[in-house]
């Protein structure tokens, strides 16, 4: 038995096999999830960062609008309350049989000048469509109140440069107070300059108000080269009265309604199957 023990051990000196080999693209996933841990590590306080400024930004945005929104609201009950202190127009004037307010109620005209004086104090703390309304009425209270050169210059501070319908009315009373004070040049210049800051309606509201100014004036060739003017850039009117009642005054031949074009033979044509 001992020497079945003591036989001798073979061992296998032979090569081993060599490992499978890895696959290339493993290997390419492998390197990129250590790119990518490495990465994470090194700028991840960074990433962060940036998440907490768009939230900062998006709530200080936020924040902004509201801000403006109430301003805005507030500008407009600031009006509200001067509108609700100041006289009622007499019933009889909404049908035309009097005038708004009696001269001679010395209370009411007192009460008409107070209010038009803080239109004007609040027109000058406001900005914007606010500040245009505020100028409106303004104007308004000054010559209820028979103080027409003070309605004047209120008008006159009603334009607000912008594009909107309380500019357009601003810049209309603007217009409206050049001419009564006899600058008629400078009210069509106002009115080209309003051609060219507005856009549809308002801006062909202009040109059609310039064209009829011209015609009071005597200018006839300037009022005719308006009137092409106007219809070459708004072929289809948005104002069709207006501009037949220019036409008629110019002697030229009424625009074409848009609403009473002639039908094309496509419009004739029947659907499929019918």
């Amino acid at each position: 038995m001992l020497a079945a023990a003591s036989a001798e051990i073979v061992v296998d000196e032979s090569p081993s096999a060599p490992p499978p080999p890895v696959a290339e693209d493993q290997d390419y996933v492998f390197r990129a999830q250590v790119a990518l841990s490495e990465a994470g590590l090194k700028y991840g306080k960074y990433l962060g960062l940036v998440v907490v400024l768009v939230l900062l930004g998006s709530l200080a945005w936020g924040g902004y609008g509201s801000w403006t929104e109430n301003k805005e609201k507030a500008a407009f009950e600031k009006i509200a309350a001067i509108d609700f202190l100041m006289p009622e127009p007499s019933e009889m004037s909404l049908y035309g049989l009097a005038p708004k307010d009696d001269p001679a109620d010395a209370t009411r005209m007192s009460n008409l000048e107070e209010g038009a004086r803080r239109y004007e104090a609040a027109a000058a703390e406001l900005a914007g469509t606010a500040q245009v309304l505020a100028w409106l009425r303004a104007s308004e209270a000054w010559e209820r109140a028979g103080k027409t050169e003070e309605s004047r210059a209120a008008a006159l501070k009603a334009s607000g440069g912008g594009t909107g319908l309380a500019d357009f009315v601003g810049d209309t009373a603007r217009v409206r107070v050049l001419v009564d004070g006899g600058k008629s040049d400078e009210a069509e210049a106002t009115l080209r300059e309003m051609a060219g800051r507005y856009t549809d309606f308002f801006a062909e509201q202009s040109l059609i108000r310039l064209a009829n100014l011209q015609v009071g004036l005597g200018k006839a060739d300037a009022a005719g080269a308006t009137y092409t003017e106007v219809t070459t850039r708004f072929p289809t009117t948005f104002d069709l009265v207006s501009l037949s009642a220019l036409a008629v005054r110019l002697g030229k031949a009424a625009p074409a309604d848009p609403s009473k074009a002639p039908l094309s033979p496509g419009d004739l044509a029947l659907p499929a199957g019918g």
